[in-house]
């Protein structure tokens, strides 16, 4: 078990901090401290206005951290471009020093940056870099699920709209109701969190489908269920060839669409609007059914994310799309998945 502190130096929130509030959520280590000055003073459910990490301290600096006997500090944060802010360098240093081991799902690897790679020699400490890809290099091949498997992928109009989320609380639902299930990580947070994955977007584009086509048929062997955590969006002009590699990796059955109640625009691109719903449900289920297979994949269900609105209006917004949609929808973090898991039992059932 690590005692982890999370570096989010001016980024706690839902968006800017994503790795850190996954791993507080979902993560078996235990989170004891945030480091972010700007919220210093409260704790974890304060900061974020939510009923989550209650009694994690967030802290000013990492000094103060290591008053809660911390063992790891992680980078609790995956911006665009995925450097080291260089401002958090002294806060990791001085982290190596007190013998702390370094965690980080940033593009930057921090064990090939010499002051930090000697630093970590000489205390004798370790830096694991969640994003290196594996030295394998599998083209996909268009290779079956095991008969009687059910591969289920996570997509949706835009980058952290709650793919990740979606598919660790379907495996969570679906082993409570004691079904044999496997969550497929993709990304930095999501490996943080089942401790291990594909860092899809370190992977070079060739061999995207072929790793996780990889991956999806050895737990399919092995489990009923399989959870996909998707990444990017087709729609999406930077991230959306990540997303098709993933797509035609995982070849899966079903699909939950994922979308952020009322937006209209990629987060960050305001000039990009986004297709009628229903439109990017039919391209990503073209983009499976593409390839020959016995059934059709479909897109059985949405999940929403509704933060910021209350429960009353969550549950208009969620009306209004399944209207919109002919679709069961909900917010997974609000109010659980059973709607989905009921809605992908019926069409495997079919």
């Amino acid at each position: 078990m690590r005692r982890i502190a999370i570096l989010a130096e001016g980024a706690f929130s839902w968006h800017s901090g994503k790795t850190a509030t996954g791993v507080i959520r979902y993560g078996h280590d235990p989170v004891v401290a945030v480091i972010d000055s700007t919220r210093a003073g409260q704790d974890v459910s304060q900061a974020l206005n939510a009923d989550m990490g209650r009694g994690i301290p967030v802290v000013k600096d990492i000094h103060e951290a290591l008053t809660y006997q911390p063992d790891t500090l992680l980078i609790g944060i995956a911006p665009m471009g995925g450097a080291l802010p260089e401002p958090w360098r002294w806060q990791l240093l001085v982290a190596i020093e007190a013998g702390l081991n370094l965690v980080s799902g940033l593009h930057f690897f921090l064990s090939e940056d010499e002051e930090l790679r000697a630093a970590a020699a000489r205390r004798g400490v370790t830096i694991w870099d969640v994003r290196r890809p594996s030295e394998t290099k599998r083209v996909g091949m268009f290779r079956p699920h095991r008969p009687g498997s059910h591969t289920v992928l996570a997509v949706g109009s835009d980058c952290a709209a709650g793919k990740m989320t979606v598919a660790l609380e379907l495996e969570r639902e679906a082993r409570a109701r004691g079904l044999s299930s496997a969550f497929l990580a993709t990304g930095q947070t999501g490996i943080l969190i089942a401790g291990s994955g594909l860092p899809a977007d370190r992977v070079i584009s060739d061999f995207i489908a072929g790793e996780t086509e990889h991956l999806v048929l050895e737990l399919t062997r092995e489990h009923d269920w399989v959870f996909v955590e998707g990444q990017g969006a087709l729609n999406h002009p930077g991230y959306s060839p990540v997303t098709l590699g993933l797509i035609h990796g995982a070849m899966p059955e079903a699909m939950i669409f994922c979308h952020h109640a009322g937006a209209t625009t990629i987060d960050g691109l305001e000039h990009a609007t986004f297709p009628d719903l229903n439109r990017l449900i039919r391209l990503n289920e073209e983009m499976v059914n593409i390839l020959p297979q016995k059934r059709l994949s479909k897109v059985v269900g949405l999940a929403l994310v509704t933060i910021g609105l209350s429960d009353e209006e969550a549950l208009e917004a969620i009306s209004r799309i399944e209207n919109e949609t002919g679709l069961p929808a909900t917010d997974v973090w609000r109010f659980g998945a059973s709607k989905l898991m009921d809605a992908l039992v019926e069409h495997f059932a079919e």
